[in-house]
């Protein structure tokens, strides 16, 4: 077998916690377009992504499901690894969920000067997001953009302030999908507590990252999200 012509996005050596699975990604990345595998739908995002037992919440289902999530990632890397590690396997669906870890930069307590505004963080997200819609779906793959999931962190003093932007963030990706014929997926309005902004108590332990609790409910929703969409990518057998 000759090795495939591969496209590989190095790390960026300045500290990324994407570059912790480049290796991994790019083997089984050359092991899945070798093998010629069919893939229908690429999980793509940040640690919410990356701690998702694919292959348990979504038994029974049709088809081949790759999770290409990595803890810690931010928009700005993800784009530059999404030819990688979405667009060179073409699946027929691209599900996409990150943007909360661009927050972290409205803490920065110990260092101030790197501290940043949300509505600089903000159009970072969504600026990110639509060069990555647009070129899944350039190259004909349906695309399911997620809302970014409220949160409710007790060790962090700007909870409010980072649910105040992600309640910003999540209509202006809602637009953003449907400007490009994409399927927008609102786990934020099925996990959100009754002030509307905060991550509802027993979702998650550390109030950030779904537990299986929370995550049963995310599947539920992005399953019947495609059904309504007509999207047959993901499937239940029978």
């Amino acid at each position: 077998m000759e090795r495939p012509r591969m496209i590989r996005p190095g790390i960026f050596s300045i500290d990324a916690a994407t570059d912790r699975l480049r290796g991994v990604f790019d083997a089984h990345n050359e092991a899945l377009i070798a093998h010629q595998v069919p893939v229908d739908a690429v999980f793509f995002g940040d640690s919410i992504t990356e701690m998702w037992a694919l292959d348990v919440f979504f038994q029974g289902i049709n088809g081949g499901l790759v999770n290409r999530g990595i803890g810690g990632d931010r928009t700005v890397f993800a784009r530059r690894r999404f030819e990688a590690d979405v667009l060179q396997l073409h699946p027929r669906l691209a599900v996409i969920n990150i943007g909360v870890n661009n927050t972290w930069d409205l803490d920065l307590s110990w260092d101030p000067s790197q501290r940043r505004e949300p509505e600089e963080i903000e159009d970072e997200i969504v600026d990110d997001l639509a060069a990555m819609v647009r070129r899944a779906r350039e190259h004909g793959m349906a695309v399911a953009l997620c809302s970014i999931l409220p949160t409710d962190v007790p060790f962090k003093g700007t909870t409010a302030a980072r649910n105040a932007l992600i309640l910003r963030a999540n209509p202006r990706l809602q637009a953003l999908a449907a400007e490009h014929g994409a399927v927008y997926v609102d786990y934020h309005a099925r996990l959100v507590a009754d002030d509307g902004q905060t991550l509802r108590a027993g979702l998650a332990d550390d109030g950030l990252h779904p537990h299986v609790q929370g995550y049963q409910i995310m599947a539920a929703i992005l399953l019947e999200t495609l059904r309504e969409a007509g999207l047959e990518a993901i499937a239940r057998r029978g």
